[in-house]
């Protein structure tokens, strides 16, 4: 058996890229399922599940994309959605301005009056 890389469809080499830069592999695949999982990576997920031996080879000799596989068309791109428009509630101001008085009983107030002054 030469040491070729795994060769897996676009779209799951894709999703193990992005994983492996995200987590460290594991032998142990059906974390690895989870985690894959949890990120969205289904088709990466669902081909682990499906070829484990497959998985587990690529795991220490690497993965190819196989572009003898259908790349997708730009079909598969969903269109642009239109942008969210926020709206705005005008409220009116709840902030009281200050009143002008003075208040006569501050520190130094005190201490003038204790003196004399």
């Amino acid at each position: 058996m030469s040491r070729e890389k795994i060769k897996v469809p676009v779209k799951v080499y894709d999703e193990l890229v992005a994983l492996m830069r995200e987590i460290h592999f594991t032998q142990d695949h059906q974390d690895t399922i989870k985690k894959a999982e949890d990120r969205g990576y289904m088709n990466a997920a669902t081909w682990i599940r499906e070829n484990e031996r497959a998985y587990k080879i690529g795991f220490t000799w690497g993965f190819e994309p196989d572009t003898s596989t259908s790349q997708g068309t730009l079909q598969d791109i969903p269109p642009r959605e239109a942008p969210v428009q926020h709206r705005t509630i005008h409220r009116e101001s709840t902030i009281q301005p200050k009143s002008q008085k003075k208040s006569s009983g501050g520190f130094f107030d005190r201490i003038k009056k204790w003196l004399g002054f």
